[in-house]
């Protein structure tokens, strides 16, 4: 009698054993790789957030907006302008992880100019300028900024993605199973103000 009942707890617990492996084995697959892809396109996400700051942070620490100046004039060290410094330092980041892309285009990395009143209770209003190449200095059709009426920020838009661990051709979910499209978004205050009208 106590045989019977033994051998029938051992097949019992063989089995649960078995279905156990296959449980995990389902587990360890629809939820392990899912959330592994996730958490791999959220850390791919912060790196094209990273190359963004960094564009916008050299950018705002250079001495010109756009043409490349000499300090001192004729016999000095050579600087290049916020937007090629801004578009460089972005590409140069980005070469440094897998994971994150974008077209470059003349607008991507986008390098813009805000001008946000000094005074808050101004009634001036925020204006924000594009800078559509390297070639071209401040716009012409625009009035030059005073920067004791305005606080002049450099902001770089970079229109990327950022891409899972693992491509799974037959899902269709961003992030998941195929890049996920961003747009980041950093700005940074300009040290240099007067250097912006170049």
């Amino acid at each position: 009698m106590n045989r019977r009942i033994n051998r029938r707890r051992n097949r019992r617990s063989g089995a649960m054993a078995a279905e156990y492996v296959a449980t995990m084995w389902l587990l360890f697959l629809f939820m392990f790789f899912p959330i592994l892809n996730l958490a791999t396109t959220g850390v791919n996400a912060f790196f094209l957030w990273f190359c963004t700051n960094c564009a916008a942070t050299v950018g705002a620490k250079c001495q010109c907006l756009c043409a490349a100046v000499q300090i001192p004039a004729g016999s000095g060290t050579w600087y290049p302008g916020a937007y090629d410094s801004s578009r460089t330092k972005a590409m140069q980041i980005q070469g440094m992880f897998p994971g994150v892309g974008w077209v470059p285009s003349p607008t991507n990395p986008e390098v813009d100019v805000l001008l946000n009143p000094v005074d808050p209770l101004s009634p001036l209003p925020p204006v924000t300028y594009t800078v559509p190449n390297s070639s071209s200095p401040w716009p012409a059709a625009n009035p030059r900024p005073d920067p004791d009426v305005y606080t002049i920020l450099l902001r770089v838009v970079i229109r990327g993605w950022a891409s899972p661990l693992i491509a799974c051709p037959w899902f269709d979910i961003p992030g998941l199973s195929k890049p996920m499209n961003l747009i980041m978004s950093s700005q940074a205050q300009f040290e240099n103000p007067p250097g912006l009208l170049y």
